[in-house]
């Protein structure tokens, strides 16, 4: 709704009146993950292209690693920096750790912990939490921040596993090279 109402109008009710942009629109949407800010910045670009199939899906491919450059790209890393700074400095570090996979990777929950406690970011809590547990209180911060994006099993109950969104894959990979964190 907040992406067609602001490319086509008020009366926009969640779907394109433009057919041949309804599965363009759809995949650039999965691509926002959701994320409000993600899904205006990325609407104000295409507000500006009109309504060509073939811009919008040059918009689709270069959302990601290609935008760097993007006024509106550098104000969306701005935001997700300063989400960045503000996790505690044990979450930061889980975090960044996340530059080791690869754009659109899905990460299983319970591998992403045991490379955690392998590499020493994690350590025990309170007396009755074992360092697992405690590994799986920092995952489950992430995703409750929106800092990773939890895709959950077939029955749709539990957290299976994450992925990052492709912004903020971008800003891990900025931070960890700078700070010497990781070279791959």
């Amino acid at each position: 709704i907040l992406m067609y109402r602001r490319i086509f109008g008020e009366d926009e009710k969640g779907k394109s009146p433009d057919e041949q942009l309804a599965e363009v629109s759809h995949k650039i949407l999965n691509k926002c993950a959701g994320v409000p800010l993600a899904i205006i910045t990325i609407t104000s670009l295409l507000a500006s292209k009109g309504t060509n199939k073939l811009d919008w899906y040059e918009v689709y491919n270069s959302i990601g690693r290609g935008m760097e450059n993007s006024l509106d790209v550098e104000n969306m890393r701005n935001i997700l920096l300063f989400s960045y700074y503000n996790l505690p400095s044990h979450l930061r570090t889980c975090l960044l750790y996340l530059y080791v996979f690869p754009e659109d990777y899905e990460i299983e929950k319970k591998r992403l912990i045991w490379m955690w406690i392998s590499e020493g970011f994690i350590h025990c809590g309170k007396q009755e939490q074992n360092v697992f547990e405690v590994g799986e209180s920092y995952f489950n911060e992430l995703v409750n921040t929106s800092m990773i994006q939890a895709v959950y099993d077939r029955n749709g109950m539990k957290i299976h596993s994450c992925r990052v969104h492709d912004m903020v894959l971008d800003l891990i990979h900025s931070i960890a090279s700078e700070e010497n964190f990781i070279t791959m």
